[in-house]
């Protein structure tokens, strides 16, 4: 069986760090990942294979749950089975009697990007480690000289060592390749749908009357909103 090579599709502008510390991963968002697929490997599906109950989450031998996720082609066939850890906040596995429908959910998005690495290649560097090309093509920035900084003016002697604070990568802005990524999906939706989502984010989020949803997309948080409604 022949499978689409996405190796070196991701960029540098896909990539954004999340954490802080040793807890700092390079990652690329799980609808950027699927926007890709739907793009490069038309026709391929990502799904959950259950277990002998019917369940999608299986047990394994010290009760912590697993999903088997696998991808389904355009011609009918498909890929073994990619096991995948359900894994709380802090990555440490999920007792199966305790996964929730949103570990779940979480853990079908982050098993999704791993199989898409694993059998196509799709951000296989991230897992690698391994340098991600900028995008191509790339227009150039013209260079501007800046100005001299002005001298400051003598200080006396600092008491404590000051230390740029830490942001949160939840507030961090999104990109306008996330917000056209974002657009595309929900463009991509039935009417109802999209209108039932467009109402709910703009009660939660407080969007004033007659301005665009699309204007207050702005945060990882309004994303994920998004995302998960895209989803059910």
């Amino acid at each position: 069986m022949t499978f689409p090579n996405l190796a070196g599709v991701i960029t540098k502008d896909d990539v954004f760090r999340k954490g802080t510390g040793s807890y700092a991963a390079d990652y690329v968002s799980w609808a950027r990942i699927a926007h890709y697929l739907h793009g490069h490997a038309p026709g391929w599906q990502f799904a959950l294979m259950a277990d002998d109950n019917g369940s999608h989450v299986w047990r394994a031998p010290d009760h912590s749950g697993y999903i088997m996720g696998y991808f389904r082609g355009p011609e009918g066939e498909a890929t073994v089975c990619f096991p995948y850890p359900c894994q709380d906040h802090r990555n440490q596995p999920v007792q199966f009697d305790e996964v929730s429908c949103r570990v779940l959910t979480d853990t079908h998005r982050r098993g999704l990007c791993a199989a898409a690495a694993y059998f196509f290649g799709l951000g296989y560097e991230l897992w690698a480690k391994e340098e991600v090309e900028a995008a191509k093509d790339a227009p150039v920035q013209p260079s501007v000289e800046a100005p001299a900084p002005a001298k400051a003016k003598p200080v006396a002697a600092a008491t404590k060592k000051q230390t740029a604070p830490e942001l949160d990568p939840e507030e961090l802005p999104i990109t306008d390749k996330d917000l056209k990524t974002i657009r595309d999906m929900l463009a991509a939706e039935p009417v109802a749908k999209r209108n039932k989502i467009i109402k709910e984010f703009n009660k939660v989020f407080e969007v004033p009357e007659g301005e665009l949803m699309t204007a207050h997309i702005t945060l990882p948080k309004h994303l994920l909103f998004i995302q998960e409604r895209l989803s059910t």
